[in-house]
């Protein structure tokens, strides 16, 4: 393992890069909100050859912050993405996608089919859509809620140890202390008074304007590749609802289900890579 820092023209993003090998097919990983690229590790001690590098992204774990007028909406992540490819100049890639990293994945291949090869998803499938008569609602509490995050104090606590911060996250979470310090080591900042966490506090902004349902299906319509669906026995249900109407529009959509929560790949990394593997590398 690697670490590697990318100079896009509009930020730098943080990564952590397996076995790199210029003639294999990239497989990029992209981690969920307020998780860092160590959402992988687990799965990457399972990864035997294979040329992996998982992102941190923006606001997250060691990437930059964006800029004091940015915020973080969706579509911007997408963007990201597409600099990073081209940056790079990868023909082609794999995407390996957990929850936001998953949505992100969804909407780039549907938008930019042909730098996708194949493409493995975890615990969603497409945007968080809403109603259009939400419409509304959702611009004007985005809006104070971004206007009230700005003119408080920082909120981003100071733990006086490492500890106290995995207890924390712990808590705040729906896995075990075990996952939480694997997250918590990329994402604290130590200082002279003890640690802080890295991310960006507008992370937790509320979106302005959400899809709505026709939308969403309209961008997972145009992805025909290999994909690969991942879901836990316990995971979000939030996330189903939509299930059966978005499936129906990929033709080669293969939908697995492990034991395990949201965060599966770190609980049960060992079922979870067998199908990656056998999937991306077949």
């Amino acid at each position: 393992m690697d670490s590697l820092d990318f100079i896009l023209p509009h930020i730098r993003l943080s990564s952590l890069q397996y076995h790199a090998d210029d003639s294999e097919i990239v497989t990029i990983a992209l981690h969920g909100w307020l998780d860092n690229a160590n959402s992988f590790s687990p799965l990457m001690a399972l990864n035997p050859k294979h040329h992996v590098v998982a992102i941190d992204w923006p606001g997250h774990g060691h990437s930059q912050h964006r800029g004091v007028d940015a915020s973080y909406q969706l579509l911007d992540y997408v963007y990201d993405l597409y600099a990073l490819i081209e940056h790079n100049n990868w023909q082609k890639v794999n995407i390996i996608g957990h929850s936001l990293g998953a949505i992100v994945a969804s909407i780039f291949t549907g938008t930019f089919p042909e730098l996708v090869n194949k493409l493995v998803l975890i615990e969603a499938l497409g945007a968080i859509s809403s109603k259009p008569q939400d419409t509304r609602e959702l611009l004007k509490k985005s809006i104070v809620n971004k206007y009230r995050e700005q003119t408080k104090k920082s909120s981003n606590k100071g733990y006086s140890s490492f500890e106290k911060a995995v207890l924390a996250r712990t808590m705040a979470s729906d896995f075990n202390s075990d996952i939480a310090k694997i997250l918590v080591e990329r994402s604290l900042l130590e200082t002279d008074n003890g640690y802080k966490w890295r991310s960006d506090s507008r992370l937790k902004q509320l979106s302005p304007m959400r899809m709505v349902e026709q939308q969403a299906v309209d961008l997972l319509s145009g992805i025909e590749h290999e994909t690969l669906l991942i879901l836990g026995e316990s995971g979000y249900l939030s996330l189903r609802k939509t299930l059966s109407e978005r499936m129906a529009v990929m033709p080669n959509l293969n939908v697995q289900t492990l034991a395990g929560g949201h965060h599966l790949h770190m609980e049960h990394p060992e079922p979870v890579w067998q199908l990656i593997s056998q999937h991306l590398f077949k």
